[in-house]
């Protein structure tokens, strides 16, 4: 057995199908002795490829614009680290084993569409405040 075992599942009015708990059992049974942890958490939709072609095609590209225009010479991905960084805050704190902190930057690609639009909302609104106006989805630009 590797060391995860994934079952995916909807729960149907509440309750863990009895499939599920068969291939569990059935895991389970093979390998006496042995200790576990069984973990559940909810699957999130992680972001979708139309806001991902969003972001890159439209809000980094005027963001980098603005940046460029201000005498920075910088390509999108030193945009995307800066906004992760300094708008987002995706930033976290971990401490090795002898104790030393070091800085960790998070990634966009883990969050939720739900999330992304959070983060997207304040980007844009970060923007605006240096007169950078970033057009919504679909929006047209006149």
């Amino acid at each position: 057995m590797s060391d995860v075992l994934e079952l995916p599942f909807m729960a149907a009015d509440g309750r863990i199908p009895s499939s599920v708990w068969e291939r569990l059992g059935d895991t389970v049974s093979r390998l006496p002795g042995k200790r576990f942890v069984i973990t559940l958490k909810e699957v999130k939709r992680k972001r979708s490829v139309s806001q991902n072609a969003y972001y890159w095609g439209v809000v980094i590209a005027e963001i980098t614009k603005m940046f460029r225009d201000h005498g920075n010479y910088v390509d999108g991905e030193d945009v995307h680290e800066f906004l992760k960084l300094r708008v987002a805050k995706l930033s976290r704190m971990i401490v090795t084993p002898d104790g030393e902190v070091h800085k960790s930057l998070g990634s966009t690609t883990k969050l939720s569409t739900m999330e992304f639009e959070v983060y997207l909302e304040r980007v844009r609104a970060w923007a605006a405040e240096y007169g950078c106006i970033i057009p919504l989805p679909n929006e047209q630009v006149s």
